[in-house]
């Protein structure tokens, strides 16, 4: 995709297409054929499994390239497709379990998220403080509910605790992490978007039985999730592309479109913060 510090247009099409076309397909797969989504993901970890154990040499890009797919596949979208996939009696018993699952998977995430590699950029290093103020936002709005953030309806997988202005600021401060040179990929580029046009599609496909917040968390896992297959067993163009080429942005400019963005992400997080504790001192007081 790279040519020095230009890009290729003509791949950055090609995969952007691909992405679009894999994320519906997980989309439908997701919505209405849960059994073959969850043949898929096993079969997938499975084969990747095989791949890092005849592995000739180890080193740890190859050790945390295989621990995220893991954590994605069978441990993330294949836990919650096997769960909604349970008849309702056996979901409503394991309900507590999943639900403690989830809480921890969506906690831990995020909270790793903050080690990401900053890359030396000024970026980088806010976007660890915009991660943490989100992750401590998350926890007040979870805390609302009692931690009680999951349930299923329909076969369909929901969340309760991401607001929709959580989820805004959380895609401007992904969408900055995701410029960083340890995310050198195409892929990402589509990865807000999507999350949010799933989101949207899930909402009316459950016909809105639910606030559309509710459906982030399912929206974000599927497309998270492809994207990391994609990127892990890529589907290369079928030609040679001559281009046409656009010249890329030096880390420092990178660094003065996204800063402002983070900071403004960041003051409005604290504002939200706030307000929960202001809320949280009126509820008590009354009680």
């Amino acid at each position: 995709m790279y040519n020095g510090q230009e890009v290729d247009l003509t791949i950055l099409l090609w995969n952007s297409i691909v992405v679009i076309l894999a994320v519906s397909l997980a989309c439908y797969l997701a919505s209405y054929h849960q059994t073959i989504l969850f043949i898929t993901t096993t079969t997938i970890s499975l084969i990747a499994a095989f791949q890092f154990i005849f592995l000739s040499h180890y080193d740890s890009i190859a050790i945390m390239g295989f621990s995220k797919l893991i954590l994605l596949l069978p441990l993330g979208l294949g836990a919650v497709i096997g769960y909604v996939s349970l008849p309702e009696s056996k979901q409503q018993k394991f309900l507590p379990w999943f639900n403690r699952y989830i809480n921890f998977a969506v906690i831990g995430n995020i909270f790793v998220m903050i080690f990401s590699p900053d890359g030396g950029t000024y970026r980088g290093i806010v976007s660890r403080f915009a991660c943490f103020f989100l992750l401590i936002w998350l926890l007040q709005e979870m805390g609302k509910v009692r931690f009680q953030t999951t349930q299923t309806d329909q076969r369909i997988f929901t969340f309760n605790s991401s607001p929709l202005s959580w989820i805004y600021c959380h895609a401007a401060y992904r969408i900055a992490l995701l410029s960083l040179p340890t995310f050198d990929s195409s892929n990402y580029l589509l990865l807000e978007p999507m999350s949010i046009v799933v989101m949207i599609v899930l909402y009316h496909l459950n016909q809105k039985r639910y606030p559309l917040p509710y459906y982030f968390g399912f929206a974000d896992t599927i497309v998270v999730t492809t994207l990391t297959v994609l990127i892990r067993y890529p589907i290369s163009l079928p030609f040679d592309s001559k281009g046409p080429y656009v010249t890329n942005l030096t880390e420092h400019q990178w660094d003065m479109v996204f800063l402002p963005i983070q900071l403004i992400v960041i003051g409005f997080v604290l504002r939200a913060i706030y307000k929960n504790l202001l809320l949280s001192k009126h509820i008590n007081k009354w009680v």
